[in-house]
């Protein structure tokens, strides 16, 4: 849902202030620092929570606990699954080297592992020393990687000596099956960790495949809007780039979702308005219900063209959606169950369950905390919020079964893309 920063200093704290004092000593500071998270917690929760109705009373409810198990001790389990979150907010983006990695072990040494880069941030210590997608991490500061030192290594926040290879294939002999190694080719010397900005569009490109069909290709890796400084800069960024596909005459889509983290649901009514039939646009494309003190924000999500204003409507014929075992299934398997009426969208890749839920983001800039509760179900047009059930792929792959073809992105031979195409082609 649509992120909220709620200004939230916890008024409530005055209404206990009174029960902290004893025998002259003003201990409220104290107990404030205590509770003050606890208690914020507690109030967005019994505003917006779907099954606010189920959180116990204040009197039984323990506001001197973690956050984290706060929260967890007034959740409806039969419903939510810690589906609800809350963490640590931080308003510019937190130190990273800018690039994620995929841990393989090695062919020829039991102990041994290797860092595979699935993608690397423009803008980031990775990026600017030169690692790239396929990228072949096997040391880092002159030490192997094996299985317990590889995260650690690989996030001290300190500058990097990277020693990286390439992969090689060793064909088959007479007495030896065919197999495959790492050919160490370079060191590469990465600067520490910094702030850096994701922009959730990590690459596009149009593909023409051999049946003469033009297929857009877009890597979307979260379901955010905007940033801090610029809250809509990425949604902008979506429209022209549907600009672009449009000029391009394309028909069918793979979007690429497999290193999906999440975010709100709200961007994939963007997504769902660019990609939808022109004939569908105006119908409905999901339906929102929230719990009965907030049943007045209940809707109906169109297909809109108003939304895509400065954008194009690009009526895709077919759409493919890949995902690994790194989306993560909150907006995905919402999306998919709000497309799948549509019945021009398939999958590749791994399995998504589906919530048939959405959560919405408060913040509370006092704390730096923020709490995303479950706070609506979410409904396709034919009613049906695909709760509880999960998604098959039309081609059940992981993108690291054929290391040879761990490829970069928008490569046609590139596993999880190849697919793809293979069925669009018919192939």
């Amino acid at each position: 849902m649509k992120l909220r920063k709620l200004i939230f200093i916890p008024i409530c704290l005055l209404l206990i202030a009174s029960n902290f004092a004893s025998c002259g000593v003003d201990r409220w500071p104290e107990y404030a620092e205590q509770t003050g998270k606890d208690i914020w917690i507690d109030s967005v929760m019994r505003q917006n929570y779907l099954w606010n109705y189920t959180i116990p009373e204040s009197k039984y409810l323990n506001f001197f606990t973690a956050p984290t198990t706060f929260l967890q001790s007034i959740l409806y389990k039969a419903e939510d699954n810690s589906l609800s979150k809350v963490d640590t907010f931080y308003k510019t983006p937190p130190p990273s080297y800018g690039f994620n990695y995929i841990l393989q072990k090695s062919a020829s040494n039991d102990t041994a592992y290797y860092a595979l880069v699935s993608y690397t941030l423009p803008n980031s210590p990775a990026s600017d020393a030169g690692l790239k997608r396929g990228d072949w991490i096997t040391q880092v500061n002159n030490q192997i990687l094996v299985q317990n030192n590889a995260a650690k290594l690989l996030s001290s926040g300190e500058a990097l000596d990277l020693l990286v290879g390439e992969y090689e294939t060793i064909p088959a002999t007479d007495t030896t099956s065919a197999s495959w190694t790492v050919k160490e080719s370079a060191n590469i010397e990465m600067s520490a960790m910094r702030s850096v900005a994701e922009n959730p569009i990590n690459y596009y490109s149009v593909i023409n495949t051999t049946s003469g069909i033009k297929l857009g290709y877009l890597v979307y890796n979260q379901f955010i809007a905007g940033s801090e400084s610029d809250p809509d800069v990425y949604n902008k960024e979506l429209l022209e780039i549907s600009n672009y596909f449009y000029k391009e005459g394309v028909t069918h889509f793979a979007l690429d979702l497999r290193y999906n983290k999440g975010g709100n649901f709200d961007c994939t009514h963007l997504l769902a308005s660019l990609f939808a039939p022109t004939s569908a646009l105006g119908s409905n494309y999901a339906s929102l219900t929230y719990n009965s003190e907030k049943s007045y924000k209940d809707a109906t999500w169109t297909y809109n063209q108003e939304l895509i204003s400065g954008g194009s409507n690009l009526n895709i014929s077919q759409g493919f959606v890949i995902t690994s075992s790194q989306t993560s299934a909150s907006v995905t398997g919402v999306f998919l169950n709000c497309l799948s009426p549509l019945k021009r969208w398939g999958l590749v890749g791994a399995s998504v369950s589906c919530w048939g839920m959405a959560a919405e983001q408060y913040v509370n800039p006092y704390y730096s905390w923020s709490v995303s509760p479950i706070v609506c179900y979410v409904a396709n047009s034919e009613g049906e919020t695909g709760q509880s059930g999960s998604f098959t792929p039309n081609v059940s792959i992981a993108e690291n079964s054929d290391l040879a073809n761990f490829l970069p992105f928008g490569n046609i031979q590139e596993t999880l893309l190849k697919a793809v195409i293979e069925l669009i082609d018919g192939n």
